[in-house]
C-alpha cells in the first residue's frame, strides 16, 4: 500500500504536556528539537532528547548525514529515532529549494525530489514538509502547485519559510499563499527571520507579535522559535539577554487558535552550551513568566 494514502488527510490533533499549553492556555500543540550546527544525529544525542522530555523533533537536511529522498537511508533514521522513543514530526528542507533552476527538466527533477522527500516523510510518521523556497517567480509558483496536489489525500502539509530580506518576508509569503491558496500549504513562520522598516525584529516589541500573528492569519500553519540576543537569532529559548516577547506571542497564539506544531530550533555547541536542555526546560519557563505577567 502507498505510505501517502494510508492515512485520513486530515489537519493537526497534536497533543503535548498537559501543564505547559493548559497554564498558558494555548490548547493542543506539541514542541520540537531541530537539529542544527549541532553533533551528529545519532543514538547519544537521540537518547539526550529522550532523557529530557524532547520526543518529537524536526529533521534538519543534511546531506552528509542522510538523503531525505532515499526510503532506505530514512529507514536508518526513523530505526535509530525510534529505538529511544522518538518521533519525527517534520522535515526541514532547506537545501531543497528552487533558486538554482533554470529550464523546465531542472524544475521537473527538483519537484520529484521533493516529493519523494514528502513521501519518506509520512513513511517515518512525519505531517510537514517545510520549503526554503525563493522569491517567487512561474518556477516557484508552478512547482507548488505541483507538491500541494502531491499531497492531497494524505496528512502531509507544506509550509514555506519567511525570511528578513525583499521577496521572501511574512508579507510577501502571505501574499504567496493567498494566491496559491491550498489548505495544504500554509506559513512557517520563523520569529527570527522578521524585519519592520526600521530594521529591528518585531517579535521583541511589545505589540510586535500580535501585528505578525494577525498578518499571517489563518495561513500560519507552522513555528520556529528561538531566542533573538545582540540582533541574532537560532539561540537557546530565555537565554540572557533573549528579548523575544515570549508571553505576547503565546497568549496571541492561543487568540488566533493555533493548532500546529511548536519547533524550537537554537543552534548547537558553537552558538549555545546546552540547547536541548533549552528546550526542555522553557515550556515551563514561559508559564512562569505568563503567570507574574497576569499578576
Amino acid at each position: 500500500m502507498d505510505p501517502r494514502r494510508a492515512r485520513r488527510p486530515v489537519r493537526s490533533s497534536w497533543v503535548t504536556s498537559a501543564f505547559f499549553w493548559e497554564a498558558l492556555p494555548l490548547g493542543s500543540s506539541i514542541f520540537l528539537q531541530r537539529f542544527w550546527m549541532y553533533r551528529p544525529i545519532g543514538e547519544v544525542v537521540l537518547q539526550e532528547c529522550a532523557r529530557l522530555g524532547v520526543k518529537q523533533i524536526e529533521l534538519f537536511e543534511s546531506p552528509e548525514q542522510f538523503d531525505m529522498a532515499d526510503s532506505a537511508s530514512m529507514r536508518y533514521i526513523g530505526d535509530a529515532c525510534r529505538s529511544c522513543g522518538i518521533q519525527i514530526r517534520s522535515y526541514h528542507a532547506f537545501k531543497t529549494n528552487f533558486s538554482d533552476i533554470d529550464t523546465e527538466a531542472d524544475r521537473i527533477a527538483r519537484v520529484d525530489l521533493c516529493r519523494r522527500q514528502i513521501d519518506t516523510m509520512l513513511e517515518l510518521g512525519g505531517v510537514l514538509w517545510g520549503s526554503h523556497a525563493g522569491p517567487v517567480d512561474a518556477i516557484v509558483f508552478k512547482s507548488h502547485e505541483e507538491l500541494a496536489r502531491h499531497v492531497e489525500g494524505t496528512p502531509a502539509a507544506i509550509a514555506v519559510e519567511n525570511f528578513s530580506r525583499d521577496g521572501v518576508s511574512v508579507e510577501d509569503r502571505v501574499a504567496f499563499l493567498e494566491r496559491i491558496d491550498h489548505p495544504q500549504v500554509g506559513m512557517l513562520l520563523d520569529i527570527g527571520h522578521v524585519k519592520n522598516s526600521s530594521g529591528e525584529n518585531p517579535m521583541t516589541l511589545s505589540g510586535g507579535p500580535t501585528r505578525v500573528l494577525e498578518l499571517c492569519g489563518s495561513r500560519l500553519s507552522h513555528l520556529h522559535l528561538h531566542g533573538f540576543k545582540d540582533s541574532r537569532d537560532h539561540h537557546a529559548p530565555l537565554v540572557e539577554g533573549d528579548t523575544i516577547q515570549w508571553v505576547e506571542l503565546f497568549q496571541m497564539l492561543r487568540t488566533v487558535g493555533y493548532s500546529g506544531d511548536i519547533n524550537f530550533e537554537p543552534a548547537g555547541p558553537r552558538l549555545n552550551d546546552h540547547p536541548v536542555e533549552a528546550v526542555a526546560a522553557a515550556p515551563e519557563k514561559i508559564v512562569g513568566m505568563a503567570a507574574q505577567a497576569a499578576g
